[in-house]
């Protein structure tokens, strides 16, 4: 139903403008077609560290959601990329997206007062590897009693 592909130029103009982040040197993503070819999701990693990245996301069908959308945002953060963290950066005044990204994982951690404009704070959210429900987390081994 749904096809998951690189983020390539071409897509690129198809993410609205209200869910697009700055296109920068090191941006990377992961986007969903529908059988047309329609863009219903993407996800934008850049501001790339030794450990962690910023993640943008755009949805316009929740439903690839259900279809292993969030799975592949995730496994290419944590497995491909091999990073410990993922990093939201979203406007206070953006219930909409708030609620989304609580919903998938993400934590607020942070908020800088006036960041977004004056009145409107940036909220700073995580989702650590280790906290992901998208990916499969190591066998973590009992050691108590163990020689």
């Amino acid at each position: 139903m749904f096809t998951f592909v690189g983020l390539q130029e071409q897509h690129w103009s198809l993410i609205p403008d209200e869910g697009r982040p700055t296109l920068g040197t090191d941006t990377k993503g992961i986007v969903a077609l529908d059988d047309g070819g329609e863009l219903v999701a993407a996800c934008v990693f850049d501001t790339w560290a030794f450990n962690s990245c910023q993640i943008h996301i755009y949805i316009a069908n929740p439903f690839v959601l259900k279809h292993g959308f969030a799975e592949e945002v995730f496994d290419y953060a944590f497995n491909t990329c091999g990073k410990g963290m993922v990093i939201g950066v979203t406007a206070a005044d953006n219930a909409k997206a708030l609620k989304f990204i609580k919903n998938i994982g993400l934590q607020e951690i942070f908020r800088i007062s006036d960041g977004y404009k004056v009145g409107v704070d940036f909220v700073i959210t995580q989702l650590r590897r280790e906290d992901c429900k998208w990916v499969e987390q190591p066998e973590c081994l009992n050691t108590v009693g163990v020689h």
